[in-house]
């Protein structure tokens, strides 16, 4: 069921350039809105990095091998992670080793001797170069054998911090693929891997429970407990993917060790959603779950939200979710009062979405997180509209508002039962207050050490 809709006059932003940090989507090009040259980041810090993602490899310990620049941001952000620092450690690269042109040496040399200096043997270990050592033209190969042979009980997987030579991934692309290549082929399982969010995958969603039912196992990366378990990915059939960014991931894994890889997207469209369990149940042969009576069930949550906040203006941010302007579409369509999203480019997947919203609600604001302007912009929508209810941490902060959604990358929230509990989450956060500051500064915000 679709609601007429208009934004609240009170909560359009002026029109301005692309040249700008902020403009109406009915005046932006798609796929990407804004000019960004020099960047900002803000402090709003939540999502996770290539120093955090690792920590969810249990047992696995990483090295950097980098110059002490490039080393300032991530021991920092290791440290802020829970018994991160206990399972991070560092090599320097040096300006004798570009002269002496012992990279290779070095590199080998450090690792080991980390290896045999920590209080507890590791079963995995990522070590990470930088983009200096790819200027020199490292040999991976010499480095990485001379330490299987040296270390032949440890997994070595081979990690990057190289965001100025990266022109086919991107540094959260290449960073998630890496973080399966110590998963191995194994005898196969009735299992089904779910990869590679950074939070366990809701249980209750329809999805798994539709798996469930029909005796398949569901193993989840961001819930591995033991090296064991991450190992035991390689025996399952199959591994879903919920975000675009982990495609890279599931297509190494579909050529390694022939799983394959079955796309089904977080969405807000009753359509995709569909589409995503017809997917799933056609390649394994399942009964799909009553869907209609999902769709009436967001209907009445939707509709006893929306008389709750009102016309409260609402703002999303793209690290709340990967799909914002879905959010944003699904809320608009049923009468709720959003006025900007925060994001920097639009994904393939959003490109209908953006479309429709340019046309349908031509005033709707997109925002730049990253551009050097919106450093300089006032910070003050919660005061001038009395009260803004804020979709991730970012538009918490850009919108300086206590009352906001605290979702990073959808927190396992997935399907039409991740709906039902979002509306929930926006409703809680509509009449509580939290304390921003203390929220937003936790890198990396759930990683666990």
């Amino acid at each position: 069921m679709i609601y007429e809709n208009e934004i609240h006059p009170d909560v359009i932003s002026p029109v301005v350039t692309p040249d700008g940090a902020e403009i109406r989507i009915g005046d932006a090009a798609y796929p990407r809105p804004f000019r960004i040259g020099l960047q900002y980041a803000s402090p709003a810090r939540g999502h996770w990095t290539i120093a955090h993602s690792p920590l969810l490899i249990p047992e696995c310990h990483e090295i950097y091998v980098c110059c002490a620049c490039c080393l300032h941001g991530v021991v920092l952000s290791a440290d802020e992670v829970p018994g991160g620092a206990a399972r991070f450690s560092m090599v320097t690269l040096t300006n004798e080793n570009i002269i002496k042109g012992n990279l290779e040496e070095m590199m080998i040399d450090g690792i080991a001797h980390i290896i045999e200096n920590l209080p507890h043997r590791p079963k995995c270990v990522e070590g990470f170069t930088s983009c200096m050592q790819h200027f020199m033209h490292i040999d991976l190969h010499v480095v990485y054998g001379a330490l299987r042979r040296r270390f032949p009980d440890i997994d070595f997987i081979d990690g990057y911090m190289i965001p100025t030579l990266q022109r086919r991934f991107t540094p959260d692309v290449l960073g998630r693929r890496q973080l399966l290549r110590a998963v191995t082929k194994l005898p196969r399982r009735r299992a089904v891997n779910v990869i590679v969010n950074y939070y366990p995958v809701d249980a209750e969603n329809e999805l798994t429970v539709m798996l469930r039912g029909s005796k398949w196992e569901i193993q989840d990366f961001a819930a591995c407990k033991t090296y064991e378990q991450y190992k035991n990915l390689g025996s399952a059939a199959a591994n879903l993917y919920f975000l675009p960014n982990a495609a890279a991931a599931a297509k190494d894994l579909e050529r390694r060790l022939g799983q394959e890889a079955i796309y089904v997207p977080y969405t807000y469209s009753y359509e995709e959603l569909r589409a995503n369990l017809r997917r799933v149940a056609e390649r394994f042969a399942l009964e799909l779950p009553d869907t209609d009576g999902y769709e009436r069930a967001i209907e009445t949550k939707a509709k006893a939200l929306l008389a709750r906040v009102g016309k409260t203006p609402v703002a999303i941010d793209y690290t709340a979710t990967p799909r914002p302007l879905s959010l944003a579409r699904f809320l608009l369509d049923r009468g709720f009062s959003v006025y900007a999203v925060y994001l920097d480019s639009i994904s393939c997947d959003e490109e209908a979405d953006f479309r429709y919203l340019q046309s349908a609600y031509p005033h709707l604001s997109l925002r730049s997180t990253s551009h050097y302007k919106r450093r300089l912009l006032k910070r003050d929508d919660n005061e001038r509209y009395g009260k803004v209810l804020a979709i991730g941490q970012m538009a918490a902060y850009f919108t300086n508002t206590p009352h906001f959604v605290n979702l990073i990358e959808n927190s396992g929230l997935y399907g039409y039962v991740g709906i039902l509990k979002l509306l929930d989450l926006i409703g809680d956060a509509g009449e509580e207050t939290k304390d921003v500051r203390s929220i937003i500064q936790i890198k990396a915000w759930g990683c666990r050490g």
